[in-house]
């Protein structure tokens, strides 16, 4: 991250000070090009064989050419109503620059995007190419976590290869919405949690943290994801590597309960409630005679609309072949991981069962603000990272129990 940071901001640097001698348009092309090849360079340095390299630049080249079809043909799927107002916003942000900032209901997103219109002029396609960078670099930032869980170079590919090429996070990453660098910002928390279980600095567990906290600054609901690390940070027995249960944990947990109830039944809670019956309309709606009035009402219907945000969409709510391909090809992901992590719940390691009360908490969040499958989707795979390292890391050790097995008999 620290090379690429160098050369956007040397980029930068060159498109502010000779905007008015340069063609902005075409200099921003030429930055394509040569942030096209750091990531091929990247890459090859990062890659252990072959395959594996030609699965990360095959991913690169396969969003290089979306961007280019969506740029000359026709717009892609998830890059349609929200994606083109993020972009206007932008454009107007940019333009009241540098005198004031503004403020748009489509929160910091449209802000960040707005500073980089500014700093580099308004282009929908070089908004698009940060996305896929942020891609990119959690696609590196994913390599590291796979050295740190020790995966074996098979898996490895596999994981590299699903975050490359799944179609839906392919096409969500790709579009001009929040969710590229929220991806990004995901990945880097999970690595920097996972790197403070083997050397417990306090360093990392910061960063694990911070970097949740800059992630939900694109969309606030992600912070639920910062418990499990703090959860960890103070529970997480560094000598037999899991979590303590004794009476402080019990009573911090029954703490912690009591105040999410004293929440939820207070005024700020109660808007929070109204949004969870808030009306919607189209085909993908669910739900909707699930109405939350109480506390109570919101802990039993928590759960639900949790596997329905997590699973979606169900069978019988399918609308569409692109529902058809995400029930396949994306929502497969999930029911995979949660049925390795039923199977093997015994001796999965503690670190990672953290992850999955991250996609727990994430899941309970983002449920009870949706109410249809297109946003289920979209919230869903902001999880994504934490699903596949979960996945990962079980079937790793799955793999490895079976050849001790097999070298045995």
């Amino acid at each position: 991250m620290r090379y690429y940071l160098i050369l956007l901001l040397s980029e930068g640097f060159i498109s502010l000070t000779t905007q008015d001698i340069l063609d902005r348009e075409l200099l921003a092309l030429v930055y394509i090009v040569l942030n096209v090849l750091f990531f091929i360079l990247y890459f090859y340095r990062k890659s252990e064989d072959k395959t594996l390299f030609m699965i990360l630049v095959g991913g690169l080249m396969l969003r290089m050419a979306a961007l280019y079809y969506d740029r000359t043909v026709a717009w892609l799927p998830f890059n349609t109503t929200d994606a083109q107002r993020f972009h206007e916003l932008s454009v107007e942000t940019a333009n009241a620059l540098p005198d004031v900032l503004l403020e748009h209901f489509t929160g910091f997103y449209s802000q960040v995007l707005g500073v980089i219109y500014y700093i580099f002029g308004p282009y929908q396609f070089w908004g698009h190419f940060l996305n896929i960078s942020f891609v990119m670099l959690a696609a590196t930032k994913l390599l590291d976590i796979a050295d740190l869980m020790k995966l074996t170079l098979t898996n490895k590919k596999i994981m590299s290869f699903i975050w490359m090429f799944a179609p839906i996070p392919f096409l969500m990453s790709y579009a001009l919405l929040r969710e590229g660098s929220m991806y990004y910002f995901v990945v880097l928390s999970i690595y920097y949690f996972l790197k403070w279980t083997k050397d417990y600095r306090l360093f990392n567990i910061i960063m694990a943290v911070l970097s949740v906290y800059i992630g939900s600054k694109y969309h606030e609901g992600l912070i639920a994801v910062a418990v499990p690390y703090l959860y960890a940070f103070i529970f997480y027995d560094r000598q037999k590597n899991k979590i303590k249960m004794n009476g402080l944990n019990i009573t911090c947990i029954t703490t912690a309960f009591i105040v999410f109830l004293a929440f939820i039944g207070s005024e700020a809670g109660q808007e929070y409630i109204q949004k969870t019956n808030a009306e919607t309309g189209g085909g993908s709606a669910y739900l909707t005679n699930l109405k939350v009035e109480t506390p109570i009402e919101f802990l039993f219907a928590g759960p639900i609309k949790a596997v329905f945000l997590v699973y979606s969409p169900m069978p019988w709510l399918v609308r569409n072949p692109m529902d058809i391909i995400t029930l396949l090809l994306d929502s497969s992901l999930w029911i995979y991981t949660t049925y390795l992590f039923v199977k093997n719940y015994k001796t999965i390691d503690s670190r990672y069962k953290l992850l999955m009360l991250c996609i727990i908490l994430g899941g309970f969040v983002y449920g009870m603000g949706t109410l249809n499958t297109g946003t289920a989707i979209r919230h869903r795979n902001k999880l994504m990272s934490f699903t596949l390292v979960l996945m990962m890391a079980i079937k790793n050790k799955v793999d490895l129990d079976y050849e001790k097995r097999e070298m045995i008999e």
